[in-house]
């Protein structure tokens, strides 16, 4: 049997507990980056009936506002 002393064991699980959160830490490093958002002007649709402004989930040139229904068109950049 292995012996260890108290403050060999308390290193130990102190070592064990930092690797732990590093990886815990990298992990949501990682999930943050593939879910972050790229924001654009050209990705935003504004409705002129209702002024409500909003992001369609299919990149189109033509959707439906989510509040009031209407149609709404993608207008070219300047």
């Amino acid at each position: 049997m292995i012996e260890l002393s108290f403050a060999d064991l308390f290193f130990l699980i102190l070592l064990c507990s930092m690797i732990y959160l590093m990886i815990l830490c990298l992990r949501e490093w990682a999930r943050l980056a593939r879910h972050e958002w790229h924001l654009s002007n050209g990705q935003l649709f504004h409705c002129d009936k209702c002024h409500y402004s909003f992001i369609p989930r299919e990149a189109r040139t033509i959707t439906r506002c989510p509040r009031c229904n209407s149609m709404c068109f993608k207008r070219k950049q300047q």
